[in-house]
């Protein structure tokens, strides 16, 4: 079988654990190269609010467009936190049923667009947005 080639790399390089499935909803953990804890997810939005809230505080990759609310909020800026893992450190976790690799490229359109490895099948896939993302990890 062909290996295939990941970046490593990627600054927002996260790996995200599925380690339940209950009435379609995938729970688990993410991880990336700016914690050593995981962060806990309970269903699919909450994936997408703390990846989201990741890409924001890391400010990679730069968002095309501001998104807008119901609500005006006051901008903070946070310190752009520190490394504190390497990648292969980030990719070394698994899932209790389903282990993926994600590298968001690009923001644009309100949406994410990159690619996601199922380590365990060994497959790689582009996405060009989180609902196709969230798909392809249902799938």
């Amino acid at each position: 079988m062909e290996e295939i080639r990941f970046n490593l790399a990627a600054p927002d390089l996260l790996c995200i654990c599925v380690d339940d499935r209950q009435h379609g909803e995938s729970s688990g953990r993410v991880y990336c190269c700016y914690s050593r804890e995981a962060m806990h997810f309970a269903h699919e939005y909450q994936l997408i609010k703390i990846i989201e809230r990741l890409l924001d505080r890391i400010d990679y990759p730069q968002s095309s467009v501001k998104i807008r609310s119901f609500q005006e909020k006051e901008e903070k800026r946070l310190l752009k936190p520190e490394k504190v893992l390497e990648g292969r450190e980030v990719a070394n976790h698994s899932g209790k049923l389903d282990t993926f690799l994600v590298h968001i490229k690009y923001r644009q359109n309100a949406t994410w667009q990159g690619q996601v490895v199922w380590s365990e099948k060994n497959e790689k896939k582009k996405f060009r947005s989180a609902l196709e993302l969230i798909k392809l990890i249902d799938s």
